[in-house]
């Protein structure tokens, strides 16, 4: 098993209830919202790293088929046990999203958290698979930390990328649709299209 995967277990196994989590939001952030109310025709999605399933269950109420993944079981655990009180169908995969494989095409994917905790090789196989399962109108949805200058380092969590940065990464197989910068939290919503 990983560190990372450790890690966040040993989160998850702390916490009494999601809201403990440091990373929980149950606001849905809202470049989702703008993506999820645009969307026509085929209504297909991918949430990478779904956590306790609060987008993944937004989503499958929205008319959204859903699989949600992510490595740490104990997350999947909260985000069944969410799908189930509001009654909303997700295909649930406990997987490293780097290892992870399917010939299916995505209208949205989603990623909250996810791509800031890879480095090195695995950030170069996320993009690859992310761009194998994007279909050629698709919406990549990414809520990602920020970092605000150079002196913003973080030795420890999430890799922090600027804007500049998160362009550049995607470049030029994807482009910036739409950005939010939400100062209050540091973090930045991204939406990028082929």
């Amino acid at each position: 098993m990983s560190t990372r995967r450790n890690i966040y277990e040993w989160f998850y196994q702390q916490a009494k209830d999601e809201k403990q989590l440091p990373w929980h939001r149950e606001e849905i952030p809202l470049l989702l919202l703008e993506v999820a109310e645009a969307q026509t025709g085929r209504k297909k999605v991918l949430d990478i790293g779904c956590g306790t399933g609060v987008y993944s269950v937004y989503l499958a109420q929205q008319g959204y088929e859903v699989t949600a993944i992510d490595f740490v079981a104990s997350a999947l655990e909260y985000a069944r046990q969410r799908a189930d009180r509001e009654r909303t169908l997700i295909n649930f995969i406990h997987t490293d999203i780097t290892l992870w494989d399917t010939d299916e095409h995505f209208d949205i994917v989603l990623d909250s958290g996810c791509l800031h905790g890879f480095g090195g090789a695995d950030r170069k196989r996320y993009k690859e698979r992310l761009l194998k399962w994007m279909n050629t109108k698709a919406n990549y949805v990414l809520i990602h930390f920020a970092r605000r200058s150079w002196l913003d380092l973080n030795f420890a969590g999430p890799r922090r990328k600027t804007r500049k940065e998160i362009e550049r990464f995607f470049g030029p197989d994807l482009k910036l649709n739409l950005f939010y910068e939400d100062k209050a939290r540091s973090l930045n919503q991204y939406i990028f299209g082929k």
